[in-house]
Order: structure tokens, then sequence, then C-alpha cells
């Protein structure tokens, strides 16, 4: 079985259906046409494309090829296929639609056949009806993700996902996020390359420390069981068709069965890697959190925050999930209270209001050091006017947290309130400091709570 990492780092690209013309295909063409990759354009009309040679057939080309995007009707994807397999590439890529999810029997059975060419030729497919991969490290990608003209952050975030519009999706969204990625993936209806052997490929990915998941169905039921009981790295999943009407919408998006949800809900209950999450954003935003931020040791959770309700609101979140309030130390107390003015309530949650323009520095110093403390929230509610007007940098704070999140190995993330401007005047600043940045005090509790969680779980295996 041939290794899946032809799919992430090709030494040559062949793509069927190359186009020049606005549609599907043509952002992809366009990319991989200029860039380092060394790609081949193949088109059954036309002898150049962005001017570069084309060919008719994937066959007429005259060096081996690695890797094969297919962009064709879907009439003409079985004969693509047989091409590739005479041409003897390594890696095929469908990215074509209408097959086993339309129930239209000419298309389960053309996807079949396709199946059937994967099992006796050895050579892996992705897809169909799918947008294939990326990969933020090499910059290889088969979607339409352009690192030419896109800010992207790279990161440890992997994606596996059933639907291929959501990975694209996501990635747009987590640009403006900061969520540092590392690879994409996804699926389609899986003819070959499924999750099993995409968890199985990140888990021994040293650019993959968060691997993401989204879920219609399994076909591998056992082994997908098997592999999740043998993953090291925290693994985040949003599995839909819970309920009767979303089961019956899954079949006509990916073909899938999406199969009864108390069972996937027990396996991924039994394996500590394993986190079910509600949505997207949920998903994302921890994920974030995993991978920028040291594992906590305990449960035992200080706030800080300028504004008391939000404060309130963090600790209902604190006890919904199991965790602590953090009493701190009485030198604690000592420390921020020679610095703070003496209507500041340094209890925890720790409300420095407007005090925090000149006591946040100290108390962030004081509260990492509390040895009763095992993860800090820092609620960010300072409004855009005051940033602009009294000049207030947040560098030397988002400094001082990264060198005391290493120092004392304790995760600290900003949940960030107000207008969008002040969300990314914060998020554009800390991403130097690789600090997480989000919007949600509820995905910031439950992320500490995930994190701790997972700490146990990889100690225990150890």
């Amino acid at each position: 079985m041939k290794s899946l990492e032809i799919f992430f780092d090709p030494k040559s690209i062949a793509i069927i259906g190359a186009s020049d013309t606005p549609k599907f295909g043509s952002p992809t063409t366009k990319y991989l046409l200029n860039s380092n990759f060394k790609t081949y354009p193949v088109h059954l009309y036309k002898d150049e494309i962005l001017g570069h040679k084309a060919y008719k057939n994937i066959k007429d080309i005259p060096d081996e090829i690695d890797l094969a995007i297919i962009m064709v009707n879907n009439d003409n994807v079985l004969g693509a296929v047989e091409d590739c397999v005479e041409k003897k590439v390594n890696g095929i890529i469908i990215e074509s639609a209408g097959f086993a999810e339309t129930k239209i029997e000419k298309y389960v059975k053309i996807q079949n056949q396709i199946e059937s060419i994967a099992k006796e030729s050895g050579i892996r497919i992705i897809g169909p009806n799918c947008v294939g991969v990326t990969n933020f490290k090499n910059k290889f990608t088969s979607t339409e993700v352009n690192f030419n003209e896109e800010e992207i952050t790279e990161g440890y975030v992997s994606i596996i996902a059933q639907s291929g519009v959501l990975g694209n999706v996501f990635i747009d969204w987590g640009s403006d996020e900061k969520i540092g990625f590392s690879k994409s993936i996804t699926m389609g209806n899986k003819v070959d390359v499924d999750e099993v052997d995409l968890l199985e490929y990140l888990e021994n990915d040293p650019d993959t420390k968060v691997i993401t998941l989204y879920l219609e169905g399994v076909k591998r039921g056992n082994k997908f069981n098997e592999i999740l009981k043998n993953m090291t790295k925290p693994i985040l999943i949003v599995k839909n068709g819970k309920s009767n009407i979303g089961s019956k919408a899954i079949q006509s998006h990916t073909g899938s069965i999406a199969g009864n949800d108390l069972i996937y809900d027990a396996i991924f209950k039994q394996n500590g890697s394993i986190f079910r999450v509600n949505d997207f954003y949920e998903m994302f935003n921890i994920a974030k959190i995993f991978s920028m931020q040291p594992l906590p040791t305990g449960k035992n959770i200080a706030i800080i925050t300028g504004s008391g309700s939000l404060g309130i609101l963090a600790c209902d979140q604190i006890m919904k999930n199991g965790l602590n309030l953090a009493q701190f130390e009485e030198k604690t107390h000592i420390e921020m209270r020679e610095v703070a003015p003496n209507w500041v309530s340094l209890k925890n949650p720790v409300d420095l209001g407007p005090s925090q323009f000149i006591t946040l520095e100290p108390s962030l110093k004081a509260i990492f050091k509390d040895k009763n403390v095992n993860s800090i929230l820092f609620i960010f509610t300072v409004p855009k006017n005051p940033l602009i007007n009294f000049g207030y940098s947040i560098k030397r704070p988002l400094k001082l947290i990264q060198k005391y999140s290493t120092t004392y190995e304790k995760p600290l993330v900003i949940a960030c309130f107000g207008s969008r401007w002040v969300f990314d005047y914060v998020i554009e600043r800390a991403i130097n400091y690789n600090i997480p940045v989000v919007s949600s005090i509820k995905d910031s509790i439950t992320a500490f709570k995930m994190m701790y969680e997972f700490k146990k779980y990889i100690e225990k295996k150890e």
C-alpha cells in the first residue's frame, strides 16, 4: 500500500481537466502552474493553458507523474482513472462530483468500479466529490486556497473533513482567527482513503499537534475504533446526523450512512484522546488553544478580567465543566495589593477594571507563580477609544504572558470582548507571542477541561 505522503508532497502533478477560464478547477490550475511544483495541464481540446503546454491525455506526458488531480465531468472520470492506472501514477484526487451521492444507478456503479480499481491497482485515491488536500508547510494545494494572494497562518492544527466546501470555508475563517493550520484533507465519498488512513497518517506527522475531524459516517467501524484507541494526539470531532432528518440529509450529501449516533457517542467517550464538540466554531477555538498552549496539570483556574459580570459568567462555566476556581496563596494577594488600588477586588476572579493599565503586568506574574493556579483566563474588555486615545500598548503584557506561560508551564487564553476592530487589534499582536485569542468564554473553559483530561489520559497511557 502506497504512502499517503504523495498527497502532501508530490514530486510531479497532472491536472486532468485543467482550465484557464473562470470555472471549477481554474483557481487550482492557475495556482499550481505558477508554483514551484512540477505541474502538467491535461485538456482534450487545448494545446496550451496559461502559457504551459497542455497534453491531450495523461499518458502523453513524458515524465513520471506522482499525483493526478481529476476535475472532469462525472461521465469522463472512470476513463481518466483508467488512464492514470496505465500511467502508473501513485495517487489520484477526484474532485468531480455526481456519483453515489446522487443515488443514480449509473453513477453508483461508476463509483464502485473506481473503488475496485483502487483495490486492484494499489493506487491511493481521495474522493470523489471532494476538494482534495492542502499542506500549509510546503504550500501544496489541490483546493482553491491561494498562498500567493492570501495571508494564511501556518501552525499545527490539521483538518479531516468529509465535506469539501466546509474544509475551504473554515480555512478562510480560520485565517482571520489566526488559527495555525498544518494540513487539510477533504475525503468526499471515500472510495479508498478514509478517516482511518488519515488519522494514522496524522498521528505520525510531526507537523500535526491537534486533529479536527468532521464526520458524517464510517465504513470501517472496527478499524476506526481500533485507530482511535492508539491515538496520542487530541482529536476534536463534529459528528453530524444526530437526528433522523440529519441522517437522511447525509446520504444525499456524500452518500454515507450516518449510523446510530449513540454508538458513535459511546466510541468517542471510551477513547481518552477523543473530544466530541457541538459545532465548528467550538472545534476550531479549542483546537487553537490546544495547539498553542501547554497542558494544565490540574483543574484550578484563575480569572483576570476588566468586567465583573463577565468574570461571573466565567465562574458559571468553570462550575458547569467540573473545574475549580483557584484559591490564591496569601503571597499572591500581597503582591497584587502592593500595586492595586484599594477598590480593586483581588479575590478570584480578579476584577482589575480600569486599573489594569497599571496593575495587569504585576498581577500576571503573581498569578502565574501561584502554586494553586493551573490555568488562566484573561478576559480582555478594553474598548477601541482607550486603545487609540491613551496609546495603550498590549505588546509588553503579551510578551510577559508568553514568558510566564513557558516558565511555569501553565496555559493562558485571552477571551476578547468588543468590536471586530478590538478583536483584530488584540489577535494580530497576540499571534506574535503564540497566545490564543477567542471571543468565547465557554470555549476557553471547555478547552481547559479537555486539555486537563487529555493530559491525564496521556500520563496513564505512558
